[in-house]
């Protein structure tokens, strides 16, 4: 039987980027969907599950960055799925209330536009 979502995302294309001592601003992802519980994160060397991220990304039409440790719950890559994007699934474990109600805001206002 196949998992059901349990909240609503939007897709959207953010640049995703890594707080572990990087001292550039060097994209690392593209967020590929985005909700307040975690982001799709587009690779074509998806991470394995229970890797830790620290990463940042700013939401279309918000300057403020939003920060979130998470975790990868799932990935997939071209083999395992060809028909699919490459790539991998991030449930956020650390996130300021604030920066969650900001996606959820997002999400929303995506889901009432489509």
């Amino acid at each position: 039987m196949a998992e059901r979502r349990s909240t609503l995302r939007a897709v959207a294309r953010i640049e995703v980027y890594d707080r572990e001592g990087r001292a550039e601003r060097v994209p690392l992802f593209v967020a590929g969907n985005v909700s307040p519980g975690g982001i799709f994160l587009i690779t074509q060397t998806p991470y394995e599950r229970g890797t830790t991220l620290k990463i940042s990304f700013s939401l279309p039409g918000d300057d403020q960055p939003v920060q979130a440790v998470g975790s990868v719950v799932w990935s997939r890559n071209e083999r395992s799925a060809p028909d699919r994007q490459p790539g991998m699934g991030v449930q956020f474990t650390e996130i300021r209330r604030e920066d969650a109600e900001r996606i959820r805001t997002f999400v929303s206002a995506q889901v009432e536009f489509e």
